[in-house]
């Protein structure tokens, strides 16, 4: 294997390993909380997928952004929340019942969006993407639903060894997904700093911002809610995004990736303070 492909399954691992840790100090009945408050969950669901999509399509209509930069940005906006946001969805006051929630239905419903936006895209720009129907599915599937299911059915088998079995899938998922990220932006680092000219870093902060703000009013009358939709509309799933603007924009795959890989750490640094701010 090349190292390309090791880093990818180092990544993958560690994910997998966080999501099923929040899965083991998960309860079975938790992700049926925005089910059993729709109210809750419309609210949620239209700060990640209509707000924010929405402001990302008027930036990409009215401004001469790069090739790449646009596609990257509307699958960012389109994608799920990021797999192991559970841990600050919960440290900045959102109850369990509502973070757990939140990561199950944002895939649910990116699964039923995506093809739909994906149709929007295309009419209003004439972008048609290469993508293969099920790979959405088939990331979501790996990343997300598996291990968070898994991660519930050990809980359920053996409850008193699940928080241990949690604490070992953080302490070797955390430092181990960490690392991965460290070597891919060194790798990726002449392709970040080539996008930081021509707007496009003023771009991505505009859409984070916004996200922060339509998360932060549309959470509910709940505080704590509202700082963990604020927090989980602007952290959203890089692989999904990645592979939606790479199967739009084949031929510009270096600005594509740049542009993710940008997109995250702004939205990890300015996140930051508005999540201290919410605890």
């Amino acid at each position: 294997m090349n190292p390309a492909t090791i880093l990818k399954l180092v990544l993958l691992l560690s994910v997998v390993l966080l999501v099923m840790a929040i899965g083991l100090r998960a309860r079975f009945e938790q992700p049926m909380l925005l089910v059993r408050k729709p109210a809750l969950g419309l609210r949620a669901m239209a700060a990640m997928y209509v707000a924010v999509p929405a402001f990302v399509l008027m930036l990409v209509w009215l401004l001469p952004l790069r090739e790449g930069v646009g596609g990257a940005l509307l699958g960012i906006a389109i994608s799920p929340v990021l797999p192991p946001w559970a841990k600050k969805g919960t440290a900045v006051g959102g109850q369990t019942d509502y973070v757990i929630g939140l990561q199950v239905l944002s895939s649910g419903v990116a699964l039923l969006l995506i093809p739909l936006l994906i149709a929007i895209v295309d009419r209003l720009f004439g972008v048609q993407t290469f993508l293969e129907p099920l790979a959405v599915e088939r990331v979501l599937l790996i990343t997300v639903a598996a291990p968070l299911a898994l991660g519930i059915g050990l809980a359920q088998l053996w409850p008193r060894a699940a928080p241990r079995l949690a604490g070992i899938a953080d302490r070797v998922g955390g430092p181990v997904l960490l690392l991965g990220v460290v070597v891919l932006l060194v790798v990726q680092g002449r392709g970040i700093l080539a996008l930081l000219g021509g707007g496009t870093l003023l771009v991505i902060v505009a859409v984070v911002v916004f996200g922060l703000l339509a998360g932060h009013w549309l959470g509910g009358p709940d505080p704590g809610n509202r700082g963990a939709l604020a927090s989980a509309t602007v952290l959203r799933h890089p692989a999904i995004a990645l592979l939606l603007a790479s199967g739009a924009f084949p031929q510009h795959q270096a600005a594509v990736i740049g542009t993710v890989l940008l997109y995250l750490i702004v939205a990890l640094g300015l996140a930051a303070p508005y999540e201290r701010w919410r605890r």
